[in-house]
């Protein structure tokens, strides 16, 4: 049977374990985010980062925002496409997501006509 000493350790090294990972989570919290309204094809970052939110505030039709993993904006391709939006006419189109996707040579934002889009990152992660 266990001692009270067992159980007491037992205890302990559970509240040891959770205080690590809430340290570890706590460090990983993006410090320097930043966001930009896009109504056209922009390059918002250059290098590594992440990629947080979108959010699309003005559709036009069967239109969508893409949103590329590239170092320019003459760069981008199919290959290199980390987000696509639904069409604004799809059923289940939403005007905000939260995306959380890593980029290494930058982002470029395209709208399509019609389309505007606030796009939030978080730079050199």
């Amino acid at each position: 049977m266990a001692s009270l000493d067992d159980i007491l350790t037992v205890q302990k090294n559970g509240v040891v374990a959770i205080n690590t990972l809430n340290t570890k989570f706590t460090a990983a919290l993006p410090t320097n985010t930043s966001a930009t309204v896009v109504a056209s094809t922009v390059q918002i970052s250059t290098g590594k980062g992440v990629l947080l939110n979108v959010s699309i505030p003005a559709t036009s039709g069967a239109n969508q925002v893409l949103i590329y993993d590239a170092s320019t904006v003459g760069s981008i391709a199919s290959s290199n496409l980390i987000y696509a939006s639904l069409p604004a006419t799809a059923a289940n189109f939403l005007s905000y997501t939260p995306v959380y996707l890593r980029y290494t040579n930058g982002l470029v934002v395209l709208s399509q006509a019609g389309m505007s889009a606030v796009v939030s990152y978080t730079p050199n992660v």
